[in-house]
């Protein structure tokens, strides 16, 4: 290396401590003579407790031939480059560690030692971990969720088929297999939907489109629907004045988050049972709460459930597991927050706070979390 001025030594100890990553020498047999900054940050010693240890000292118990190859390759003049290896912190958590080591040598080209760059890369380890284990999990779910309804769409298409060849024609008969058709077509349709809605949410394109909406009517139209097409009973209150339940959202991503608070109601309570949604309205925010009184939310889940894919462990019900997860994604572009909680006689509650001003700062009236 070249520098100008007489401040060489300085000048490459101060970047050698300046830098995030480990950087560490030693000796050909691996005994530690060097050790800075970003070494004693990742790995959790000072200078002190290791000059002078073997470096061994960072190995895991079950890596313990790693380090006799790594220093014969040193020892014939090779450079290992970004070699995905753990180590062990002082404190003994084990790290995913990418290293790039290089032999030092002297002006006669002899190698003495090796100079060693180490950079954590757990976090990255475990990203990217995740984000194989999601898409599996994607591909997995979404195969299994897809091919229920064609498979119902093609069984009752064929069947009519059949029975036009035939010359078999019954009108209810036909009337049967087409709605079954169409409630696997919309079955297949959500399914869709909220596919590229969590696919949306992740590249940062599920956006909302704000405009004057009534909450209210909307609300009660969908409980209409939802308590016709299910034959359940589904109560809203809404006690304010109904001029109050006026404000700026996007209605159709507002009305598919109630759907799918007041459809998971009715899949998780039990039949006999009403679902109860509540309306209230402040001056800061508007306040929607969906009652079930099906068996709760398990401690363990109620931070979960929010997540994709992920479906309580306690219910049995089949389903994809992202609606919880693209409704609170919603909820928040509002500036809003959707929570649960577990009321004292059973159950669970889903409430959603909206603000009124669009930084979605709320007021005193913010739901309590009960998680």
């Amino acid at each position: 290396m070249k520098l100008l001025g007489g401040w060489a030594p300085e000048y490459l100890a101060a970047i050698v401590d300046s830098t995030d990553d480990a950087v560490i020498g030693k000796t050909l047999d691996g005994t530690i003579i060097s050790w800075n900054k970003g070494a004693e940050r990742i790995y959790g010693y000072t200078p002190d407790e290791v000059v002078g240890r073997p470096i061994s000292i960072l190995i895991p118990a079950d890596r313990a031939d790693e380090l006799p190859a790594i220093l014969s390759r040193i020892a014939r003049g090779e450079r290992i480059n970004h070699y995905l290896t753990k180590r062990v912190r002082k404190d003994g958590v084990v790290l995913d560690i990418s290293v790039t080591i290089s032999p030092v040598q002297v002006a006669t080209g002899k190698i003495v030692g090796a100079s060693a760059i180490a950079r954590d890369v757990t976090a990255q380890q475990y990203e990217t971990k995740e984000a194989l284990r999601i898409r599996d999990e994607f591909i997995s779910v979404a195969a299994h969720e897809l091919r229920t309804p064609l498979t119902t769409m093609f069984a009752r298409l064929e069947l009519v088929q059949r029975r036009l060849a035939r010359n078999e024609l019954d009108p209810a008969i036909v009337l049967r297999d087409l709605t079954l058709v169409r409630q696997a077509a919309d079955r297949l349709k959500v399914l869709i939907d909220r596919l590229l809605d969590i696919s949306r949410i992740r590249s940062g394109q599920l956006q909302v489109e704000r405009s004057s909406i009534d909450i209210a009517p909307m609300i009660e139209s969908v409980a209409l629907m939802i308590s016709e097409t299910s034959a359940r009973q589904i109560t809203v209150l809404a006690p304010d004045p109904p001029e109050s339940y006026r404000m700026d959202v996007d209605g159709m991503r507002i009305e598919e988050v109630v759907v799918n608070l007041i459809d998971n109601a009715v899949k998780y309570s039990p039949k006999d049972t009403p679902v109860d949604v509540e309306l209230r309205s402040t001056p800061d925010a508007i306040r929607i709460a969906v009652r079930d009184r099906g068996p709760g939310i398990e401690i363990a889940d109620r931070t979960r459930i929010f997540e994709p894919f992920h479906r309580s462990s306690s219910s049995g019900v089949p389903g994809v597991g992202l609606g919880l997860h693209i409704a609170k994604q919603i909820v928040e572009l509002h500036g809003g927050t959707l929570n649960v909680e577990t009321p004292a006689d059973g159950g669970s509650r889903f409430v959603v706070t909206i603000p009124r001003n669009a930084e979605g700062e709320l007021g005193d009236d913010r739901p309590r979390d009960e998680r």
